[in-house]
């Protein structure tokens, strides 16, 4: 256990200073992949001729995003990802993975309805759609800049409270009123497309 603190201590003092954070020991550069394919996504609205180039835009790894960078702390943040304390690499890890479904959802749907690209519907969800996007991006910035900790203290500050609350005498309830079923596990965007269940798994993990 010793080693590995010795290890991330150092790691963090190499940090210090390039565009690794000394916190997390991720780096942000890895989100211009991403802004890349959000700015694509957004022209399509009013150029549909960009949707090809938004198509040919692949999910690409940490590492090999790095690999091909030309950053002068690529070598740094290659060798201090593995290195990344879990409380900052295992969310990181997970929101990648839904922004990047996120990407491909979009991607074929914007394939599947190429002549309709223009319609106010279709409009409508691809700016639904991006801003979702846009969300997971600015979360995932927020945990490589090492915020991840004050989320986890908020959570365990709203568990301490649930629990308070559940001891507490409970008072009898009024006679619950009829709730209206569920019609589908959908959000409709103005009568247009539809976001699906992984749009809202999105907003809420």
């Amino acid at each position: 256990m010793a080693e590995t603190i010795s290890q991330l201590e150092r790691y963090r003092a190499k940090a210090i200073g390039t565009n690794v954070n000394a916190v997390s020991l991720l780096a942000t550069d890895y989100l211009n992949h991403f802004n890349e394919a959000l700015m694509l996504a957004e022209l399509v609205a009013d150029m549909p001729e960009m949707l090809d180039d938004f198509l040919i835009w692949l999910p690409k790894h940490y590492r090999d995003h790095f690999r091909e960078s030309g950053i002068a702390d690529k070598e740094l943040a290659i060798d201090a990802y593995d290195v990344s304390p879990p409380e900052y690499r295992v969310p990181f890890e997970s929101n990648v993975k839904i922004l990047n479904k996120q990407l491909s959802l979009l991607q074929k749907s914007l394939d599947r309805d190429r002549d309709q690209l223009q319609t106010p519907e279709k409009r409508e969800f691809i700016a639904a759609k991006c801003s979702l996007i846009r969300g997971l991006i600015d979360r995932i910035g927020g945990i490589i800049n090492g915020q991840v900790a004050e989320k986890t203290a908020a959570n365990k500050d709203a568990q301490r409270q649930t629990q308070t609350d559940q001891q507490k005498p409970v008072e009898p309830a009024a006679p619950a009123r009829p709730q209206p079923k569920p019609t589908s596990e959908v959000i409709e965007v103005s009568g247009g497309e539809l976001l699906d269940q992984s749009d809202i798994d999105a907003l809420f993990d």
